[in-house]
């Protein structure tokens, strides 16, 4: 009865933590779906949205996601793009290392405010969902992060706003749109 009731304890004290962000580095983004492939990644897409016509590679990303993926600083380890529902392109990215990608991120919102730095991550992926899509991946689990201070004022209260990684950086729980 007692190892039942240190055990009930123990997971729950886990599932807090984990939901609230406390505790070291990068416990915020422990609890986020982790995709060790792009075939795991696109069926955690498809669960919730729609992600066909896969196709690895650069050469439907744009100038900006071949120029992040050609950079070592954005830890970029594989990218390949899909279609939406809607034939919007969607953008995916396996990330070696999110705090590089972050640190990568915050380097060149800050150097150039028109660069785009929000994206829907996991553990180790980012996806720019196409314009309809955010809404409808928010159950799988995705979280919102984003360099761009002028992002963090637009979300409202009562959601979570953590900077797990690199200060400047969010992640949060709000999906705009």
């Amino acid at each position: 009865m007692r190892l039942t009731k240190t055990l009930a304890v123990v997971t729950t004290v886990a599932a807090l933590t984990a939901l609230t962000g406390c505790g070291s580095d990068g416990d915020a983004l422990s609890g986020l779906p982790k995709a060790d492939d792009m075939a795991t990644l696109e069926k955690l897409i498809n669960a919730h949205s729609t992600c066909r016509e896969l196709q690895a590679g650069t050469a439907r990303l744009g100038d900006a996601g071949t120029k992040m993926v050609k950079d070592p600083a954005f830890a970029v380890k594989e990218a390949a793009t899909c279609k939406a529902a809607d034939g919007d392109k969607v953008r995916l990215f396996l990330v070696s290392d999110m705090k590089k990608f972050q640190e990568a991120n915050k380097k060149a919102q800050d150097a150039d405010a028109s660069f785009d730095s929000a994206y829907m991550i996991g553990q180790n992926f980012a996806v720019v969902p196409g314009s309809n899509d955010a809404k409808e991946l928010k159950p799988a689990g995705f979280a919102m992060m984003t360099c761009n201070p002028a992002n963090k004022a637009k979300i409202p209260s009562g959601y979570k706003v953590d900077e797990p990684l690199v200060k400047g950086c969010i992640v949060t729980d709000y999906f705009p749109g």
